[in-house]
């Protein structure tokens, strides 16, 4: 004898629907809505540091109502700028040892981002920081200038749910690479470079040629077979690529062209 009982719906809270979409490809914008319940947010975005010993920031996720060719834009200029790259790592390693790092900021006219986000109208910015394993995020959600200065209840309940989304940021780029493997592979790192995207952009046709290679699973020997050239040639377009991405690996890879994608 068994039972048998009728399907039903899976009950999830809110949280959990946002945990559940962790490894998809609209996570980005999940994220978002779910912030955007504590306070109006026009933008968010999260730059990845794969090694802090060797920083290299990139932009790895990002949604709002900026299109990805802006925020790609963006980043690139705010990247090629010494003094805001420094910004960055300062913030990063400031979380060392805390866990997260959460500040509250208003551009100056004289900072070096003030034309930036004066012609994306962006009035504030909350940044959260974290370091752990010489990995380093900082996400960092912005503030239209339409929705006016982020009030102290507002502040408040971002406090209460910034720490979970940035957590979950991070368990993204641990878990998605090699979910997004199969699409990454499809999707190749050779189009986002032809396409200028985020760091794919200042990789060199056969640097990106490398990269799809090593997602679809090939080691060194194969890429070198397949291309016809020597593994020591592949080992060093593969450190040559690495280092412009950001990256340590072909998972790593994956997900940034599955963020790309997103």
């Amino acid at each position: 004898m068994s039972d048998v009982f009728p399907p039903r719906p899976l009950p999830r809270d809110d949280v959990a629907a946002l945990a559940a979409a962790t490894v998809r490809p609209d996570f980005a914008s999940h994220l978002l809505s779910y912030i955007r319940a504590a306070a109006e947010i026009a933008n968010f975005g999260t730059f990845y540091v794969a090694d802090m010993s060797r920083p290299a920031p990139v932009l790895s996720i990002w949604a709002g109502e900026m299109s990805g060719y802006w925020f790609n834009r963006n980043a690139s200029t705010i990247l090629k700028d010494e003094r805001l790259i420094q910004s960055i790592l300062q913030r990063i390693r400031a979380a060392e040892g805390s866990g997260l790092v959460i500040e509250r900021w208003r551009p100056t006219p004289d900072d070096p981002i003030s034309p930036i986000y004066a012609r994306d109208q962006v009035i504030e910015r909350v940044t959260v920081s974290s370091l752990s394993d010489r990995v380093g995020f900082q996400t960092f959600f912005l503030r239209g200038e339409k929705s006016g200065w982020i009030s102290d209840q507002e502040m408040q309940r971002l406090q209460q749910v910034l720490p979970l989304a940035h957590e979950l940021i991070g368990l993204r780029h641990r878990i998605a690479g090699a979910a997004a493997t199969g699409q990454a592979a499809s999707a190749r790192a050779s189009t986002l470079r032809e396409q200028d995207a985020g760091p794919f952009g200042a990789l060199t046709p056969r640097e990106a040629e490398v990269c799809d290679l090593g997602v679809q699973g090939l080691s060194v020997a194969g890429t070198a077979l397949e291309l016809g050239v020597s593994e020591n040639t592949i080992r060093t377009l593969r450190r040559r690529a690495y280092g412009k991405l950001g990256v340590h690996s072909s998972t790593q890879i994956a997900t940034l062209i599955l963020n790309a994608m997103g």
